[in-house]
């Protein structure tokens, strides 16, 4: 144990050693804003300054172009610690979730860990993981086994206090056309079929359930396609949903009935439909529950009051969720600046601050403290593991 505590002097100590490189890095990825697999600047800031830290580095992992994975082998028996960062912007609102301090951070506790672990053994492996807003970056690499080798994977999210635990929806977004006939409206309209009817009946039906469906779930949904022009009837009219409850089996479940109302409506309507998936399905957040603990301990020890999860800290979606499935991992959140949201001008501001340097400190910490927890004390994995079994016997 007293060694485990010098372990943590010392990657506290790297931190603060490396700390301008890290704000210079997440300043130039807040100034440089990078969309869903646009990300070139930040993936080529991040792999550089992992590079002159002695990592291997290789671009463009797992089928996207703008993805890093930094490996240092120690060379020596021990876990695989995976450390993820996360660099796209929202679109049109700048780095306004925090995701360019997330990307330094990754690299700090890197680095920190880096700078120990070969007094230890084991492997740490630093991701930048592209397009989290929307474009489902992790879960595209986890398809193509870019995680495989870990034994652990941490994200630490900016938001507006430090929570280690975490609640996100399963979604998935689907595109639903209706084809019909077009005609005069006003002139010729026996001969027309219309495409709008069967859209206006299944947001009617939608609406009905909402009762029903009460906090289980949400079925969410704007018209897309209205037509052209209103002296026509419409040929091809298109809806677009996301489907999403914090169960991914019920969120199944809804999907599967959604669509059958979606065919019962085109066979009623004499329409023609088509249903396509909108992009790629998010699952809900399995946090280790273990890890979780470590990581807590660690950031009561760097002084932070970690709050429990609450709604208003805002509840999404995350591509870390379908890593959660598949590897022990977790992501927890690290505060900024209180009481300020997400996705707004303020955060985005803040971001950009001395209370986002400091936050690049504490979150770069907190990660590589309790890295050094897992590569130190096998108890400790054991519990992650069986932590990790656990929940996947609950859930499937």
């Amino acid at each position: 144990r007293c060694q485990m505590s010098d372990f943590k002097e010392r990657v506290q100590k790297r931190v603060e050693e490396i700390l301008p490189e890290l704000i210079g890095l997440s300043n130039t990825v807040w100034e440089h804003p990078e969309y869903n697999f646009e990300e070139f600047h930040a993936c080529k800031s991040m792999s550089e300054l992992l590079k002159k830290f002695g990592f291997e580095v290789t671009t463009g992992v797992g089928g996207i172009e703008t993805s890093v994975k930094a490996v240092y082998d120690t060379g020596k028996e021990g876990p695989n610690i995976g450390i993820f960062g996360e660099f796209d912007a929202v679109p049109g609102m700048g780095h306004s979730c925090g995701h360019n301090l997330m990307c330094a951070m990754a690299v700090g506790a890197g680095e920190a860990v880096h700078s120990v672990i070969d007094d230890i053994g084991g492997k740490v492996t630093v991701f930048g993981t592209p397009a989290e807003e929307g474009g489902g970056g992790k879960i595209i690499m986890l398809n193509n086994g870019a995680f495989k080798e870990l034994d652990i994977a941490m994200i630490l999210h900016s938001a507006s206090d430090t929570v280690v635990n975490d609640i996100s929806y399963s979604r998935t977004d689907l595109i639903v056309d209706y084809y019909g006939k077009t005609s005069h409206a006003a002139t010729w309209p026996e001969e027309g079929i219309s495409a709008l009817n069967p859209i206006l009946d299944l947001f009617q039906i939608v609406n009905s359930m909402r009762l029903e469906l009460a906090d289980k779930g949400k079925i969410l949904g704007i018209i897309s396609k209205g037509g052209e022009e209103p002296i026509y009837i419409p040929d091809h009219c298109q809806a677009r949903f996301t489907i999403r409850s914090f169960s991914m089996k019920y969120k199944l479940e809804l999907l599967e009935r959604f669509k059958k109302i979606c065919e019962h409506v085109a066979e009623i309507t004499n329409t023609r439909l088509e249903i396509s998936d909108d992009g790629l399905a998010y699952e809900d957040i399995r946090n280790n529950q273990s890890l979780e603990e470590a990581l807590r301990k660690n950031f009561t020890d760097l002084g932070e009051i970690v709050k429990p999860r609450e709604r208003a800290l805002g509840i999404g979606c995350t591509d870390m969720g379908n890593v959660t499935h598949e590897i022990p991992g977790l992501q927890s959140y690290v505060l900024v600046v209180p009481e300020t949201r997400g996705h707004t001008k303020e955060f985005e501001d803040a971001c950009y601050s001395e209370a986002g340097h400091k936050t690049i400190a504490v979150g770069s910490k907190a990660m590589a403290m309790t890295a050094v927890d897992v590569l130190t004390n096998p108890e400790l994995l054991e519990a992650i593991r069986r932590d990790f079994k656990e929940m996947k016997e609950k859930y499937e």
